[in-house]
């Protein structure tokens, strides 16, 4: 008698799950559809009718927020996605953006300091690191993060061409000019990396 109401039981919370998953699944394609057609109000609905709490719907939802334009409620959904899973990279990533539209640029080092910490190599991070410290007219460090990229991909675009700008605004010529014809080797079409090597 114990043992068949067990299998019952059993019976009863796998039907369960799998409801559970099915809902998930059109939910999650739904909102796939809306989002595709611009309609963010509807694909944001179809996630909150779940009613449940998980990782990946607070990172959908993130981004939905984000292309609603409605900035503190996408950080806050980044920030539960976090609080979920606090090794995550991709929600960081997500966090950006709305942090970013929000103009907190301190929050946006903060944060890709923290995918560094994970992630020391990321090339995404350490470009973006180089470029804002750039703007800030902080060589040094700017050159610190490029130097990381080229070490990792000594041939890609845009960590050259950033390279020989940050030279160039040093007075480093020769050293720019190095960067520029890598830059141009990579893309000779480039009328940005043809006009930075002019100056030199």
């Amino acid at each position: 008698m114990k043992t068949s109401i067990k299998i019952i039981l059993a019976i009863v919370l796998f039907s369960g799950a799998l409801k559970a998953q099915d809902n998930a699944e059109t939910a999650f394609s739904k909102s796939y559809t809306f989002e595709y057609d611009t309609q963010y109000a509807k694909a944001i609905e179809a996630l909150l009718s779940l009613k449940i709490e998980s990782y990946e719907i607070n990172l959908r939802l993130g981004w939905l927020e984000y292309l609603s334009k409605d900035y503190a409620k996408s950080e806050n959904y980044y920030k539960k996605a976090l609080e979920l899973e606090p090794n995550s990279i991709e929600a960081r990533f997500g966090h950006v953006l709305p942090v970013y539209a929000l103009g907190n640029m301190n929050s946006v080092l903060s944060i890709y300091m923290d995918i560094l910490k994970l992630d020391p190599n990321n090339s995404i991070v350490n470009y973006r690191m180089a470029y804002i410290y750039y703007t800030k007219k902080d060589y040094a460090n700017a050159l610190t993060y490029v130097s990381k990229v080229i070490k990792a991909y000594p041939f890609d675009f845009d960590s050259n061409l950033l390279a020989g700008k940050i030279m160039l605004d040093q007075g480093k010529k020769p050293e720019a000019k190095k960067y520029f014809i890598k830059a141009l080797e990579y893309n000779p079409q480039s009328e940005d990396a043809k006009n930075a090597l002019k100056k030199v």
